[in-house]
């Protein structure tokens, strides 16, 4: 195995940030019926500032490109942002909106139903010449509800293109909302972009199937490079020699969904930027995804490295995966111990 850096690998990303609050309710109501959450909680949400927090988790260096509204909810999301070591320096404020707001509703089976809007994230206009400063940035992540808007999809277009000249790669995120009301553009992206993930709910969308192993089939044959399929409680399913390869998942008593599947994409992310072999970014990203599911919220509650290395030192996988989980520690291992040497 390759020894680490402790260096920290510099990626943009480009999607949308919000406030969310959640509400956990002992059931769903019926129409016209009061409905009173048990607690309420904030957090700092969106596609985008959860990706880029969960890659700061991961010792990554995040420099997120966004929306908000000049407003307090504003102010709280950037200041979360901050604290959490999430570069904002791209992050523009717009008056023409407030900040993206949405309420999750969180029943006992761990579901979570989203109502708001995304206000503020539709307002990107990031000039051309900044859209193309990546600094330093050897990768970028783009979240697929960035191709909704004209603004954010010519910005999603003009890092590509930066990102892809200086010789690095370019991942998209593809999102439920854009699988239904644009997918023919998400496919066209999908063949100028390097790695695709997808949730099964976003691939069906896509391809009109709900076969995972024909889903990823229609997907390649479209013209995506590298596919990423999230199935839930049973994994991923990924290509190893042109060949679909389903990666198991971990057994997690789950609370609340919300962020399971931005946790997964911050997991796979940061091994591909620290050039781990696809089925080790996978068991992460799996791992990843599973933990964020025991916590309310995402967002600062996404988990990062520590989580995850204690999830993979307490629990095993079957037969052949066990080994995978095994090399996954024991780089997990390695980058800790590196990182306490430094401090020294």
């Amino acid at each position: 195995m390759r020894r680490e850096s402790i260096r920290q690998p510099r990626i943009i990303v480009l999607g949308d940030i919000s406030v969310d609050i959640m509400g956990r309710v002992k059931a769903w109501p019926e129409p016209g019926e009061d409905c009173l959450a048990q607690k309420l909680e904030i957090r700092c949400g969106g596609v985008g500032a959860n990706c880029a927090l969960g890659l700061t988790r991961w010792g990554a260096a995040a420099q997120l490109v966004g929306c908000v509204g000049q407003d307090i909810f504003s102010d709280y999301v950037l200041k979360v942002l901050e604290e959490n070591k999430v570069d904002v320096r791209c992050v523009e404020r717009t008056g023409a909106a407030m900040t993206g707001m949405f309420y999750i509703n969180v029943t006992p089976d761990g579901e979570r139903t989203f109502f708001g809007g995304r206000g503020a994230n539709a307002e990107l206009r990031l000039p051309p010449h900044k859209a193309g400063r990546t600094m330093g940035a050897v990768a970028a992540h783009l979240a697929g509800h960035s191709f909704l808007d004209r603004g954010s999809a010519q910005v999603a277009r003009h890092l590509s293109k930066a990102i892809h000249a200086r010789g690095g790669w370019v991942s998209l995120d593809v999102g439920m909302e854009p699988s239904k009301s644009i997918p023919q553009k998400i496919l066209q992206m999908a063949r100028r972009v390097d790695i695709l993930l997808v949730s099964l709910d976003e691939a069906a969308a896509l391809t009109g199937t709900r076969d995972p192993f024909r889903a990823l089939a229609s997907l390649r044959k479209a013209g995506a490079r590298e596919v990423v399929l999230k199935v839930g409680r049973r994994g991923c399913l990924i290509s190893e020699s042109g060949r679909p390869l389903l990666v198991p998942s971990f057994v997690v008593r789950a609370v609340d969904s919300t962020g399971a599947g931005d946790a997964f994409v911050a997991a796979f992310v940061q091994a591909r930027l620290r050039g781990w072999p696809t089925i080790e970014g996978a068991i992460a990203a799996n791992a990843a995804g599973a933990l964020a599911t025991t916590v309310v919220g995402a967002g600062q509650n996404l988990p990062g490295q520590r989580e995850v290395t204690a999830l993979l030192s307490a629990q095993r996988l079957k037969g052949k995966w066990d080994e995978v989980r095994k090399r996954v520690l024991a780089r997990l291992q390695q980058s800790r111990s590196l990182r306490r040497r430094s401090s020294q």
